[in-house]
């Protein structure tokens, strides 16, 4: 995943110009940018440091085993994606990739540095456990990171009627992204949305589109603050918290 992230990257680098228009100021589209590339590059940085478990090494793959192996991690992605919506202290690390006030390529860049600390991050140990080949693991978070990539834009309205109906897209994942009534908690799949139709999380992009972005309490115009403002307002929750029950309830419960 080192490669590909790096090389999402670079193609978020040779967009900066056309995604500059989306701003009004070049001073707002220089901080984005800085902002999205520095906690990019720390979310590469934090992976470099995870064990290689050879993945180069998988003989025996079937078709139908790479299938089901890719419905069983988008899945698993959903729900991991859900609990990181559900749980404070899981929505602390991915507030920040929520923290953008725009829509577009630098969205997809600003991942968390403590991913570490989120289901996500437990999700393919899962897969590799119950005896998926780590090949497949690796190809179906690989073929997720570029869809991930690529539906952060507003430059792609809707597409054919069986793409939205079945794949993520980037008129279901605005929605996902936007803090309007009807959007917030919707639309958690990976590349697949037929999660959210079967669980009750879809909702449809509004027929006037998605106009409001970010977190309904935003962090401060930096990236040492995107990233640890979320933290910093949960431990102080939980410090004030009169009891350890209520203390577990805030980190535990909804954000």
């Amino acid at each position: 995943m080192l490669t590909l992230f790096l090389f999402l990257i670079g193609a978020a680098a040779a967009l900066l110009e056309a995604s500059a228009r989306a701003y009004p100021n070049r001073a707002e589209w220089r901080r984005e940018a800085r902002i999205s590339l520095i906690l990019g590059a720390c979310a590469v940085l934090v992976e470099m440091v995870m064990p290689d478990h050879g993945a180069k090494h998988a003989p025996g793959i079937t078709v139908a085993l790479a299938l089901a192996v890719f419905l069983a991690d988008d899945l698993l992605y959903y729900c991991t994606h859900r609990l990181a919506h559900r749980v404070a202290l899981f929505w602390a690390s991915h507030a920040v990739h929520h923290s953008p006030s725009r829509y577009n390529f630098f969205t997809g860049l600003r991942q968390p540095p403590t991913w570490l600390l989120t289901p996500a991050a437990v999700a393919p140990l899962v897969l590799i456990a119950v005896g998926a080949p780590v090949a497949l693991v690796a190809a179906s978070a690989a073929v997720r990171g570029v869809h991930h990539f690529l539906v952060h834009t507003e430059r792609v309205r809707r597409l054919p009627v069986w793409v939205e109906f079945i794949f993520n897209t980037p008129s279901h994942h605005r929605v996902h992204h936007a803090t309007e009534p009807g959007c917030i908690d919707r639309n958690f799949g990976g590349v697949l949305i037929i999660w959210d139709r079967l669980f009750g999380t879809y909702a449809r992009e509004p027929t006037a589109g998605v106009h409001r972005y970010g977190l309904l309490h935003p962090t401060r115009p930096s990236a040492l603050h995107t990233a640890l403002d979320p933290w910093i307002a949960l431990i102080g929750s939980a410090r004030r918290a009169p009891t350890l029950r209520r203390r577990l309830g805030t980190l535990l419960g909804p954000p």
